[in-house]
């Protein structure tokens, strides 16, 4: 043992001989001169360096949108990407860190984009890399990274123009074991409205965060009924690997989250953005930043190799109701409401429809439970009894490919919307201009859109007769909608709500009233006929005349009937009553026809009759709306 000790030891010096000694790291003067190239290099304007530091242009010049401090080595690096440049490679070159962490393990994509860029030897820092990362990208085992889209929830602020976020898929069969990288806001308010404000005001801080991505499927698409599109991208094993990095380096950090700009689908385009340098694409967005126009975004790089649709569990639901006869409807929800599942579908003799009714009575279980409609003790004995007996019918469940896809969200009407036209009444021939920088309405191509939905922004209404100068219209600072249709299965209210300005014409005058409105009610499907709601609608305004308000509550009817495929009628019809302050009984018809002449293209012909403050007054329009 003693001789196998020995030359043991002398192999190991003979080794070390062949190899030379190790190379030693870096010394102050070379560290100098690596400060100095970096320099000259201009590292610090670089795309690759500008994109770490989250790097973007604002009202008080370009700087990090990133306001966590920690995230910063140099004192004033968020406003200074050359001081943070140079405070990076100093600290990655002498071994210090952050709180006793090494700056090559707190930010790894900054190691690698130095290393790369400077031709830095690994082996001569005091700290090479982040053994740790190194670790957990294995463990992922990354083989491909998809875009996902859960569409719009309406019944969430944060929800109403969709989510996007990026899934990791690693070498499991089932997606639903990936990963899926994550940015929200950080917050546990529960009041929708408040929310939004705050959002707004940036009052809230966003993280990235990682988590399995079956987790946030349960959660879209089982409690929110929100279907999901899975995008998957064409970035190769280093790009995700890059991506990843950043993922690391962001981690714990947070950021002010900004309802309409920095939001989920903003901060999102950094990882896309890191992964392949020269992007850019946080830099092409607009002053608004919606999820689904990421997506397109997106996809007009040409990184979209193939498209899959995960529908929401009320997308099963109601394939699946769909496809039995009343009978079996019934008997799913009888079981849904505690009967014995043997027992409902007895007098069903077909074993594909008995089959069906179980699944429909599974599926609409797990929906009521998602949504907390039922309790635990409630869900667990209906459900395993109804999985019981669907054990004891050898017909397949009906997979996800066979509920039918609506049309691909990215492939609709982009959100913005400009229009000219004209029309005329009873004081003569007027012309109109409208923009309309977010989102959808109810006329519009409901391709790619959540049905029965429409949710503006700043719409802005002009119009001048000839003679006069250009005249506010109208301007709806926000105006929601959300028609949801009634069936056996789901009995969503419908709403509506609106705040703006609108022109009131006073007799022989004309005021601008502010205005706020209030709906609630019910939609039905009628078939051919398309859908109609009736609400109750609550009306207030505030105006400079005496007694200086209105509060008025009245009926509405909304009716939207298809004419081929490329037409829709709207009719509306609305009686209000103002009780309080400025009294008054107004009532209002429209009738609304658009043609979708191609995807960026429609028309519009509009017609109305009104009385408001005893003003009767009645309008004709034409005018060319552009989707941008």
């Amino acid at each position: 043992m003693r001789c196998l000790a020995i030359v043991t030891f002398l192999a190991g010096l003979a080794a070390e001989d062949l190899a030379g000694p190790p190379l030693p790291v870096y010394s102050p003067a070379e560290r100098t001169e690596i400060l100095a190239r970096a320099d000259s290099l201009r590292l610090a304007d670089d795309g690759t360096w500008l994109t770490l530091l989250h790097w973007a242009p604002s009202w008080r010049g370009a700087r990090s949108q990133v306001d966590d401090e920690r995230f910063f080595l140099a004192p004033g690096g968020k406003d200074d990407a050359k001081a943070e440049l140079r405070a990076t490679l100093a600290a990655i070159l002498r071994g210090a860190g952050i709180a006793s962490e090494a700056a090559a393990w707190r930010f790894p994509a900054r190691l690698e984009f130095l290393v790369e860029r400077l031709g830095l030897d690994r082996e001569r820092l005091p700290v090479p890399g982040n053994a740790e990362f190194e670790d957990a990208v294995a463990g992922l085992g990354a083989q491909s990274a998809w875009l996902m889209f859960p569409s719009a929830y309406m019944n969430t602020p944060a929800s109403m123009f969709g989510h996007t976020l990026v899934v990791i898929r690693s070498q499991h069969k089932s997606a639903l074991l990936s990963q899926s990288v994550n940015y929200a806001a950080v917050t546990e308010e529960s009041n929708g409205i408040i929310y939004a404000l705050r959002g707004m005001a940036g009052l809230y801080p966003g993280y990235y965060s990682l988590m399995p991505y079956w987790r946030l499927v349960q959660e879209y698409g089982d409690i929110d009924q929100r279907d999901v599109w899975e995008y998957e991208l064409d970035l190769t094993p280093a790009e995700i690997r890059r991506m990843l990095l950043h993922v690391w380096e962001m981690r714990d950090t947070w950021t002010r989250y900004f309802f309409f700009d920095e939001n989920c689908s903003y901060n999102l385009l950094y990882l896309l953005d890191a992964a392949r340098p020269g992007l850019d694409l946080r830099l092409k967005v607009g002053w608004w930043v919606i999820p689904l126009d990421t997506v397109r975004l997106v996809r007009e790089t040409g990184m979209v190799k193939q498209c899959h649709f995960r529908p929401s569990r009320a997308a099963r639901v109601r394939q699946l109701s769909r496809s039995v006869p009343p009978q079996a409807r019934t008997a799913a929800h009888a079981i849904a409401d505690g009967a014995a599942p043997a027992t409902a579908v007895a007098q069903i003799s077909d074993p594909v429809t008995r089959a069906r009714t179980l699944d429909l009575a599974s599926e609409y279980l797990q929906s009521l439970r998602g949504r907390k409609s039922l309790s635990q003790d409630q869900y667990q004995p209906r459900f395993f009894a109804t999985m019981q007996e669907r054990s004891t019918i050898a017909v397949p469940a009906m997979p996800d490919e066979e509920v039918p896809a609506p049309p691909r969200p990215d492939l609709g009407h982009p959100s913005g919307r400009v229009s000219l036209g004209g029309g005329v009444d009873k004081s003569g021939v007027f012309a109109v201009a409208e923009w309309r920088p977010a989102y959808h309405d109810l006329l519009d191509p409901n391709d790619g859109y959540l049905p029965g939905s429409q949710i503006e922004f700043t719409h802005l209404h002009l119009r001048w007769h000839e003679g006069r100068r250009p005249e506010l219209e109208r301007f709806d600072a926000l105006l929601l909608r959300s028609f949801s249709i009634r069936d056996d299965f789901f009995a969503s209210p419908s709403w509506t709500a609106s705040i703006g300005i609108v022109r009131q014409p006073i007799a022989d005058d004309v005021r601008r009233d502010a205005y706020g409105q209030l709906g609630v009610g019910g939609t039905w499907d009628l078939g051919r006929a398309g859908r109609a709601t009736a609400l109750v609608e609550a009306q207030a305004r505030a105006f400079q005349d005496r007694p200086r308000y209105a509060l008025g509550l009245g009926p509405a009817a909304y009716l939207y009937t298809p004419l081929g495929g490329r037409c829709l009628l709207a009719t509306e019809v609305h009686r209000t009553w103002y009780l309080l302050g400025a009294e008054a009984a107004n009532w209002e018809g429209r009738l609304g026809l658009r043609t979708t002449l191609a995807r960026t293209f429609a028309v519009t012909a509009s017609t109305s009759i009104r009385e408001t403050w005893n003003d009767r007054d009645r309008d004709l329009r034409l005018r060319l709306d552009y989707f941008y």
